[in-house]
């Protein structure tokens, strides 16, 4: 416990900062993977209608 009383009282404070860094990115990068991959479900189904649409017009 000696070693933490003579740490600077700033960066404690700049410990939970830190991790709200670090798991916010953590979450981003979940985010992005189901991003892509409603992208690309999304795609598809653009491409389902736009070939409907095209063989109405047909």
């Amino acid at each position: 416990m000696k070693k933490l009383a003579h740490t600077s009282p700033f960066l404690l404070l700049l410990l939970p900062v830190f991790m709200m860094i670090v798991l916010t990115i953590s979450v981003n990068a979940g985010q992005k993977n189901r991003n892509d991959d409603a992208s690309i479900k999304t795609t598809t189904t653009s491409k389902s209608i736009l070939q409907t649409a095209i063989s109405l017009f047909n």
